[in-house]
């Protein structure tokens, strides 16, 4: 595919099934993000991980494989953030979860798509009992030792980081494995953000909005698994 029918096709999956309610809420959650810079602007990355993060999510919420080209804008400007704060877990979320997630799961997606909406989405799946326990039990294990590994490492807030990282490692694999589980990990991690973040009003409004958009997330991809099944 050339160039230019491939960034043709980007535009047509960015613009093509939007409902106008989904429209209207993601220029609220934008207005607000500026809204919270403009308050009080303590830094300009968190501004454009705040805007590009409401974008992806909103993206993945319906299905659209674009949103991993915003994803890699939140992760680099988030990285930033969270070094400035000194949060060590999520700074390794971003390099060894966020950044190559968005490469995984573009490959993953673009073998699992299927058309609705005069544009492409992807092909949604559910969690077996079995799979429940496994992510449950890995969760708790894996939240435990890293929690102790970051407070070895001198990390702030190294339990509520830990628990957060490790809900993210779990909600990340879900989402290019394509499980619509992923959305009740989002919004638990997304509510305890913004306990994370309290300090900084564009990094919980950000997550304030991620979790109306989970709530939806979970509704549509709970449509979609059913659609596809």
């Amino acid at each position: 595919m050339s160039h230019t029918r491939y960034l043709k096709a980007l535009f047509n999956d960015l613009c093509s099934g939007w409902k106008p309610f989904e429209l209207f809420w993601l220029a609220a959650f934008l207005a607000a993000q500026i809204w919270a810079y403009w308050r009080q602007p303590d830094s300009w990355v968190s501004m454009v991980a705040g805007i590009s993060g409401i974008i992806c999510v909103v993206l993945v919420s319906k299905g659209k494989m674009i949103n991993y080209l915003f994803g890699l804008i939140f992760a680099y400007s988030y990285f930033y953030a969270s070094w400035k704060a000194n949060f060590l877990g999520e700074m390794n979320t971003v390099l060894y979860v966020y950044l190559p997630s968005q490469f995984i799961g573009y490959f993953v997606w673009k073998e699992n798509l299927c058309q609705e909406g005069g544009g492409q989405v992807v092909q949604a799946k559910k969690l077996s009992p079995k799979g429940w326990a496994l992510l449950l039990v890995s969760l708790a294990v894996s939240t435990f030792l890293f929690a102790q590994a970051l407070r070895a490492a001198g990390g702030s807030s190294t339990n509520l980081d830990g628990l957060t990282t490790m809900i993210t490692v779990a909600g990340q694999l879900l989402m290019i494995l394509r499980y619509r589980e992923q959305w009740i990990l989002w919004i638990a991690l997304n509510i305890l953000s913004i306990v994370l973040w309290a300090e900084n009003p564009s990094m919980y409004l950000m997550f304030g909005a991620y979790l109306l958009n989970s709530v939806y997330g979970f509704y549509n991809w709970s449509r979609l698994q059913k659609a596809t099944a």
